[in-house]
């Protein structure tokens, strides 16, 4: 046990109780490593004073439980984003407020919805396969990080304002592409930011900073002034929350819907299309796994473009991106502050500290995972998840502050892949190694170099069918 002690007098668990300037290189070049040589060497309770705080390592699936469902009331979500773009939006609300919110936008993503959003997600994806059948003729090479980061931004812009309406927002489009950027900066610009944040000293660049900001409030604004006054013949998200309606009856102001539509855009886009590129990845590496992939696309799909209904019905599919979520989760970790005092495995957590949990760490708990640096579909087979504990697996994280576009997310995954895979098969350019860095999301740091070729046929009657079927 510890020997350190609070100002109370009460024990703090093992870890690192310097001071965080002591810490403050290593904590921001390295943030995952720190936690990650910290929970092997003093187990799933660690105490740090880091750049952000007095910290608490919470690396037990429980543990999650605890701060995310059980006594949720006593960690509070850390308040306004670091861009502050999103606004009061679900990410960044908190009380009645957000409960509010989040009733009125979770109806936009039911399952029927969903599927109506695949088609607009398939056609835009087709447009990018265009792109891809011309490096595939000329042999060049591509950043599938860069080529997903367009993708999806263009997804979500699609499903929020309709493909047509969204093509013209050429500012919107550059502003998010933009603000995403700067939130998953490189570690040494998060280091300068964090201190200038820490010691209260204004961020640089802030004229060039707040104008993109308002050209982005510009278009937003428009979008949604544009909208209530020719409300008809549009099934996307932003009349969808213009039409919603709280238990009173009252629909969202401009602000409210703005924000929404911002936290949406710009808060989906880096994790998303991170995702979506450690899919390829994976894939990649385990050409048994896109085999099968191949295999259940053709028997499912049958050789048309996906529909929202086939894919719900592509289990094996949705298993490698889940897995894939699992050890390449780009939320890497979630933080909370603790309002009143917590006692968790034995130790006092203080008021006014903060809680870490790290999906990273917990997709690899032993006391859930078996050999858990093996990417293995299997486990999210029906069989194996059933009974599973629910917080060993948190790539969106849980509880009430569950990501309210979770299911958009998965489905935007698969979608993507089930579209671009039976066309073309991407190989890693040798020479290029994929190094992953945890900043604003854990991402591979110069993305991911790939050439693209057009997809193998399949054999006839492999064998493989029957296990796709039964996955």
């Amino acid at each position: 046990m510890s020997q350190r002690h609070t100002a109370n007098n009460l024990p703090l668990p093992p870890g690192h109780h310097g001071h965080w300037l002591l810490r403050v290189r290593e904590q921001v070049k390295d943030p995952l490593g720190v936690i990650v040589r910290a929970h092997q060497r003093h187990g799933d309770v660690v105490f740090f004073n880091d750049i952000m705080g007095p910290t608490y390592l919470l690396a037990h699936p429980d543990h999650a439980q605890r701060v995310l469902v059980d006594n949720a009331r006593n960690f509070a979500v850390m308040g306004k984003s670091a861009t502050g773009v999103m606004g009061n939006g679900l990410f960044a609300s908190t009380g009645d407020f957000w409960l509010r919110q989040r009733r009125m936008v979770q109806p936009v993503f039911h399952r029927a919805r969903l599927t109506k959003m695949v088609r607009d997600m398939v056609a835009e994806t087709q447009a990018l396969a265009e792109h891809w059948d011309q490096a595939v003729r000329t042999g060049e090479s591509v950043n599938l990080l860069e080529q997903m980061r367009t993708l999806v931004l263009t997804l979500l812009g699609a499903s929020l304002f309709s493909p047509d309406v969204y093509a013209g927002q050429q500012a919107l489009r550059e502003g998010a592409a933009i603000i995403s950027h700067s939130a998953n900066e490189s570690p040494f610009d998060s280091l300068w930011w964090l201190l200038l944040r820490r010691l209260k000293v204004p961020r640089l660049g802030g004229d060039q900073w707040r104008a993109t900001v308002a050209a982005v409030d510009r278009a937003l604004y428009a979008l949604v002034a544009e909208r209530r006054k020719n409300p008809e013949g549009r099934d996307d998200i932003l009349s969808m929350l213009l039409e919603a309606r709280d238990s009173r009856g009252e629909g969202m102001t401009d602000k409210e819907v703005r924000d929404e539509l911002a936290t949406l855009l710009i808060g989906g886009h880096e994790s998303t299309a991170v995702g979506l590129t450690w899919v390829w990845y994976a894939l990649m590496l385990h050409p048994e796994v896109e085999q099968r992939v191949r295999e259940e696309l053709a028997t499912v799909l049958g050789g048309h473009a996906p529909g929202g209904e086939a894919i719900q019905s592509l289990t094996y599919t949705r298993a490698v991106v889940e897995e894939t979520l699992r050890l390449y989760s780009p939320a890497w970790r979630l933080r909370r502050l603790v309002l009143e005092d917590e006692q968790i495995d034995g130790w006092t957590v203080r008021a006014g500290s903060q809680v870490m949990l790290s999906p990273y760490l917990l997709h690899r708990h032993p006391s859930v995972w078996k050999d858990p640096e093996r990417f293995d579909t299997e486990r999210f087979s029906p069989g194996q998840k059933e009974g599973r504990h629910r917080h060993a697996w948190l790539p969106f994280g849980g509880g009430q502050r569950l990501c309210v576009g979770n299911a958009y997310a998965l489905t935007l995954l698969v979608t993507v892949i089930a579209t671009l895979l039976p066309r073309f098969q991407t190989r890693l350019v040798p020479g290029h190694p994929v190094v992953p860095m945890a900043v604003g999301t854990y991402r591979p740091r110069s993305g991911i170099q790939a050439t693209l070729h057009a997809a193998p046929p399949l054999a006839h009657g492999s064998s493989s069918t029957s296990k796709v079927l039964s996955s």
